[in-house]
């Protein structure tokens, strides 16, 4: 695997999960990974295989070991030859793990499991999502990607973007939905919608700040190649303090954040996306290698930084791997484990990546500022 340094070498261990070898699935796409009880670890995402033969999987694995090494593949869905199965996220709460899928961009699933191995039969919310209430007039939803959060209240906050454009995707918005009773009600908090303040916010990630505010970090449309921040009480009032942080670049694409208490290394904000600012994008689309609104390199220098004032300020950071995609993160026995999209190739551009690796990294090596 090609790895990059960033300002600061630091030790890293790195691996592959989906190594792209099982003909079955030619792309993983949208990992996510969370801690349950004993430092038990879920890693979830998508097998996809579409062209000819279509197949598209929700997979997850189970590791006891602090993400050093992982389980068989565990099937959680199966879109079969016309469903489309998308955005899988998880949270870890009233001893459970709470799994969630999106099909054809309009229905919502769940299944629940004690252990990460054995889970309930599929539950169709779809129609409780549809009936709740908000004042943004969506037509389609897309949750994720990465993790649901677990706040100190023990509400679940599922981040999620919200269209009018149904298959389009746009114009886009972003919003938590909520439960407070574990999936039996779903709600759907303020929505940051689109306007002078910020282009088609979709794709995001949350963390609970220790004031009681929710910090959002979301994909957007803007001319700024840099991450944007908001800030809502609670993750459910309206969203206030939009920033766009240059010393946060991004080439528009999901990016993972994760909240962090440790006795030793203290309380931190982990913050982890493709550093790349995608400069000259508009002059590669000229040349045909820029198929979207991002080259089709884009996607690279996947950095793993971290903030000890409530995102105010971040470290250098760690660059893992110079050819990425989605990310997400969780924290385990002194390390914090990434999961990320890796292994794509200029013909089909980084939005189709083989691989999947695995990054554990000790939190005390990310202690610089």
């Amino acid at each position: 695997m090609s790895t990059c340094v960033g300002d600061h070498s630091g030790p890293i261990e790195q691996f592959l999960l989906e190594d792209g070898g099982d003909p079955a699935y030619r792309y993983y796409r949208r990992p996510g990974v969370i801690r349950g009880a004993d430092n038990r670890l879920i890693a979830y995402y998508e097998g996809q295989k579409i062209q000819g033969e279509k197949r598209q999987t929700l997979f997850c694995r189970v590791s006891r070991d602090a993400g050093a090494s992982w389980s068989r593949r565990i099937a959680l869905a199966d879109g079969g030859a016309n469903g489309m199965l998308h955005n899988l996220m998880m949270a870890y709460a009233g001893g459970r793990y709470h799994c969630l899928w999106n099909v054809q961009y309009r229905q919502l699933w769940y299944r629940s499991s004690a252990d990460g191995e054995s889970w309930s039969a599929p539950r169709d919310l779809t129609r409780m999502i549809w009936r709740a209430d908000s004042e943004y007039p969506w037509n389609a939803l897309g949750i994720g990607s990465g993790h649901c959060v677990v706040l100190k209240s023990g509400r679940i906050l599922i981040p999620t973007w919200f269209t009018v454009g149904g298959d389009s995707h746009k114009p886009s918005a972003f919003a938590n939905i909520y439960t407070d009773d574990c999936f039996e009600t779903l709600k759907i908090g303020q929505v940051l919608q689109s306007g002078e303040a910020i282009i088609n916010p979709n794709e995001g990630a949350v963390a609970e700040l220790e004031n009681g505010d929710v910090i959002a970090t979301v994909r957007h449309d803007n001319e700024a190649r840099a991450r944007a921040f908001a800030r809502s009480r609670a993750g459910i009032e309206p969203w206030r303090d939009v920033t766009f942080r240059a010393d946060l670049p991004d080439p528009i694409c999901h990016a993972s954040m994760l909240g962090v208490k440790d006795e030793t290394d203290g309380d931190c904000l982990l913050f982890c996306n493709c550093a790349n600012p995608d400069p000259d994008w508009k002059v590669k689309r000229e040349a045909g290698l820029a198929r979207y609104p991002w080259s089709d390199d884009a996607r690279k220098n996947l950095v793993l930084r971290r903030s000890t004032d409530g995102g105010k300020h971040f470290s250098n950071g760690l660059c893992l791997s110079d050819q990425a995609g989605y990310s997400d993160l969780a924290y385990a026995g002194g390390m914090v484990v990434c999961l990320y999209e890796t292994g794509w190739n200029m013909e089909e551009t980084c939005v189709f990546p083989h691989q999947l690796a695995v990054a554990r990294v000790p939190l005390g090596a990310l202690v610089w500022a």
